[in-house]
């Protein structure tokens, strides 16, 4: 997925205000996120965001991960487990 392609995904909801207000850009959330092999862990997402992320930054990743669920472009697939839903 390209960050075009997640804007339009998500124009109509509350997510980009919410990628802006926990310090995602859109490039990160479609390349990193969105367009990986297999499922993705709040941790994994974290890693690749902040290095060496502090429970701050899990927190902020996990309510990422959650809005991105609620949209529709992801599955829960376990407790700290994403994926996309065609996987």
């Amino acid at each position: 997925m390209t960050a075009d392609e997640l804007a339009a995904a998500i124009e109509d909801t509350d997510v980009p205000a919410l990628l802006e207000s926990l310090g995602f850009r859109s490039e990160f959330v479609a390349e990193k996120v969105l367009s990986t092999s297999g499922p993705v862990t709040v941790s994994q997402v974290a890693m690749l965001w902040m290095g060496m992320p502090n429970k701050h930054d899990r927190k902020r990743t996990r309510q990422l991960l959650e809005a991105l669920a609620d949209a529709g472009l992801l599955e829960r697939a376990g407790e700290d487990e994403y994926k996309t839903p065609l996987r």
